[in-house]
């Protein structure tokens, strides 16, 4: 099935990006991209997931008007995440490189297959509304990110 992806899903790459925006102490001379290959070889599941579901729920804000995008939710799960990352030793200079890493042909896939498996007819806003209300009754990640 083609289709088209509606929006370029800004936010959740542009929430991505904003992760890198955050303090992080200056690394030393010796701190190499080389020597931070182990954090750049993987995109780290929560990363991605995140920047999925924030993607998601920008879409279905964007399609269906009686939603909106949950700003301040998204940026408090960002703040937590990536806290979380540098925990792990994920450095600034890390999450700029994954931000620009993330295989934008695995979150197309993985947007058609949520499209197919939701009910969300692409030109049929009250589709993305139904699914939008069926993530915020469930609770969901994407749920989160939506007020409505």
């Amino acid at each position: 099935m083609g289709v088209q992806v509606l929006r370029s899903g800004a936010v959740g790459v542009a929430l991505l990006m904003s992760l890198s925006a955050c303090e992080t102490p200056t690394s030393s001379a010796t701190d190499t991209a080389a020597s931070r290959a182990e954090f750049r070889a993987e995109l780290p599941p929560e990363l991605y997931d995140f920047a999925f579901s924030a993607a998601v729920a920008e879409q279905i804000a964007g399609e269906c008007q009686a939603i909106s995008f949950n700003r301040p939710e998204a940026q408090a799960q960002m703040k937590s995440l990536d806290a979380e990352l540098k925990a792990k030793g994920y450095q600034e200079s890390d999450l700029r490189y994954l931000a620009d890493a993330i295989p934008r042909k695995r979150a197309q896939d993985d947007l058609i297959k949520y499209i197919q498996q939701s009910g969300v007819v692409v030109g049929q806003p009250d589709t993305f509304c139904a699914a939008g209300q069926r993530e915020i009754a469930n609770g969901t990640r994407i749920g989160a990110f939506l007020k409505g």
